[in-house]
């Protein structure tokens, strides 16, 4: 493996910033100074990073169904971060968040503390449809429902966006289908519709689900398993 590409798997950094380092001579190898970023490692090599050894640590991957009332962060705040949900995760790790729910929203999350990682499923998971769960506190009629279907059609018919659809699977509740972006818009829609919603829930990503992961819970995933 190559000196640069160790370094990047090793610390928060990205490719170029470790190459930099390296010419910089902040690295060494064996007790050598080394300032060639392409510098091929073996299997045995001892690597030194501003007097500290180094080596690669295993990223965590983690799916959570987030609950209401915890927020996607890791600063402190008036609500709780979903990371005190994870009883067994390190205080040393920094983790990052793929996608963001507010406090009012429930479901799916996913995080992790590889930095790369996160914002390349950033980009991803913002371009993937996504299945939503509304409960709204009343029974909703025909014509509140007629309102927000017709509603969702104006918005549709801007073709740089992806469209919205809806089912109703019983007097209070409706199935979405839209994109992350939309999860603003249709709020104002129900609003205007004089519907109160008591839950959104993100149920689906793309091809990632939360599948029977109970609310609260989570599952740590290796990077190979997340598929979306």
């Amino acid at each position: 493996m190559r000196l640069s590409k160790f370094l990047s798997l090793s610390i928060a950094m990205s490719r170029n910033q470790a190459k930099f380092f390296i010419r910089k001579g902040r690295v060494s190898v064996d007790g050598d100074l080394v300032t060639e970023p392409n510098f091929e490692l073996t299997d045995t090599s001892h690597v030194i990073f501003d007097g500290k050894p180094i080596s690669i640590v295993a990223h965590h991957y983690v799916l959570l169904n987030k609950p209401v009332s915890y927020i996607c962060t890791t600063k402190t705040s008036q609500y709780t971060s979903v990371l005190e949900l994870m009883g067994n995760r390190s205080k040393d790790r920094y983790y990052y968040f793929a996608n963001i729910l507010g406090a009012a929203l429930t479901g799916l999350v996913l995080l992790s503390d590889d930095a790369r990682w996160t914002t390349r499923m950033q980009r991803k998971l913002s371009k993937k449809p996504c299945v939503y769960k509304a409960k709204s506190k009343k029974a909703i009629s025909d014509h509140q429902l007629w309102q927000i279907k017709e509603a969702c059609l104006t918005l549709s018919e801007n073709k740089t966006r992806p469209t919205i659809k809806i089912q109703k699977q019983d007097e209070k509740r409706l199935l979405l289908n839209m994109n992350q972006t939309h999860v603003p818009e249709i709020m104002d829609i129900f609003s205007s519709a004089d519907l109160t919603i008591q839950t959104l829930h993100l149920e689906q990503i793309g091809r990632l689900s939360l599948g029977d992961l109970k609310e609260g819970d989570y599952l740590e995933l290796t990077e190979n398993e997340i598929e979306v």
